[in-house]
């Protein structure tokens, strides 16, 4: 009930400043809910945000909060100008904050310059070595360079801190298998896992990874992680099935060899069924496309 009420007065507030008809309070008001409820609607904010600070209404407990939090919308959808004004008058009012520095690092990665952005971020460490958000700022930098190397450091550096910020973990996952470093990957997606083990897009995430990895003790992981997307979708989930069904085609693949013994053949036929049954209920016009595939098996 509290939530659905938060979201009704964030529509009412959010159709006030569309309408015309806000004042001042009104569009305070909106952006405190937008920073307690830490949501991200950035071109609203960036507008009317400017407004309210040129209005000069801003109280003085509220006004350098609003002023970075204009800075981050503006950067968002591309509106230099409006950051660049509540920048300058941050970084007058605290020229030495770390935390101004890292909104300086954001505009110059909005403008493209990222040599200059990555040796603000460099200095800024220097001065406080597990600053997190600067941290991130910096793999962002390194990523956007081209540097995967510069971003994987960048991150460890952040997680030997903060090992429990699972979206860190993930864009080390990200990192690795674009570079086809799977053993790595496979690694950070078991530490996200461990931290959210009833999320089926983890099981399958890692489930993929192990099977583009390869090789007969990684297939056969694979199918368990596959199977186990499975069960937690109540086999509603197409690409859990799909990898289900790839990974125990792979592993049948072996089959009377030394490396893998036993028969999948009940496994792929299960899950080459359920395939089809899930695509007659919600896309039929392709069922005949997934029998060819399955029957091909």
């Amino acid at each position: 009930m509290a939530l659905r009420s938060k979201v009704e007065n964030m529509h009412y507030l959010e159709d006030q400043l569309v309408s015309g008809h806000s004042s001042s309070a009104t569009i305070q008001k909106y952006l405190r809910e937008v920073r307690e409820q830490k949501l991200r609607r950035s071109e609203l904010v960036a507008k009317y945000g400017d407004k309210l600070i040129d209005s000069g209404r801003l109280g003085a407990e509220e006004m350098w909060l609003v002023h970075e939090q204009v800075i981050i919308a503006a950067l968002d959808v591309q509106d230099i100008a409006i950051a660049k004004k509540c920048l300058t008058k941050l970084m007058k009012k605290f020229p030495e904050s770390v935390r101004v520095g890292r909104l300086r690092g954001m505009a110059l990665e909005a403008t493209g310059n990222w040599a200059e952005a990555k040796t603000l971020y460099e200095g800024l460490l220097e001065q406080m070595p597990t600053n997190g958000p600067i941290l991130k700022r910096k793999a962002a930098v390194e990523r956007s360079m081209g540097n995967p190397k510069g971003a994987i450091d960048a991150l460890n550096d952040y997680l030997t801190v903060f090992m429990a910020d699972t979206d860190a973990w993930s864009e080390l996952v990200d990192i690795y298998t674009e570079n086809e470093l799977y053993a790595n990957a496979a690694f950070c997606m078991e530490e996200v896992i461990t931290a959210a083990p009833h999320n089926y897009l983890h099981h399958l995430r890692y489930a993929e990874i192990l099977y583009t990895w390869g090789g007969p003790d990684n297939l056969r992981t694979a199918r368990k992680y596959f199977a186990t997307a499975v069960e937690l979708t109540s086999g509603g989930s197409v690409r859990a099935l799909y990898g289900l069904w790839a990974c125990a085609k792979a592993v049948n693949s072996l089959k009377g060899t030394q490396k893998q013994p036993e028969d999948e053949s009940e496994l792929l036929e299960l899950s080459g069924k359920q395939l089809i049954q899930l695509y007659k209920q919600k896309c039929p016009e392709k069922v005949a496309i997934v029998q060819k595939m399955v029957q091909a098996a």
